[in-house]
């Protein structure tokens, strides 16, 4: 018989010297086994949150642009009071009006209103994160107050909790034309 056989079939059991030598080696192997799969686990959570802030930020860049093109606006002009824009545009006839159109970020929270709606109406409010002070909103057209045409500038910084409480933040930059 070969010597495995023969200690398989030995019932004397393990040594406490070869008991201690295989508790230890378990215990390195799961203890490795334990940090790569903790290691995954949050990598995956960051990365969730992350890709969750980056969409926030798309969508919310692309409501900004959106309202901006379907609304046409004659002129814009920056907010005094407030951190955003005022969209004008004139009516096709001299009897029309038209409500003027403001994109605005007050309170950690997106706007698009009328300018003759009340207090509160027009939030974009279905979204995870939240707007940090940072963020602005801001018309660059040289010394006017008023312009027909310029680059307007949208600073986003997004912050965003884990499921661990850890929070995470995203600023996001852009500048476009009109």
């Amino acid at each position: 018989m070969s010597k495995f056989v023969k200690l398989i079939k030995n019932d004397q059991g393990m040594t406490l010297i070869e008991l201690i030598a295989t508790l230890t080696i378990l215990s390195l192997v799961m203890g490795s086994i334990y940090g790569v799969i903790t290691f995954g686990f949050t990598a995956y959570n960051k990365v969730t949150v992350e890709n969750s802030l980056r969409d926030e930020a798309d969508i919310l860049m692309s409501t900004i642009m959106s309202e901006l093109y379907t609304y046409g606006p004659t002129s814009v002009r920056n907010n005094v009071n407030d951190n955003g824009l005022t969209l004008e545009r004139k009516g096709t006839f001299v009897t029309e009006t038209v409500p003027n159109k403001q994109i605005l970020i007050k309170n950690g929270t997106l706007f698009i209103k009328n300018d003759t709606d009340a207090e509160g109406i027009g939030a974009i409010s279905d979204l995870k994160s939240h707007l940090l002070a940072g963020s602005k909103i801001e018309l660059d057209c040289g010394r006017a107050t008023s312009c027909t045409d310029g680059l307007i500038s949208i600073v986003l910084v997004l912050q965003q909790s884990d499921q661990k409480q850890q929070l995470h933040q995203i600023t996001t930059e852009s500048r476009f034309g009109f």
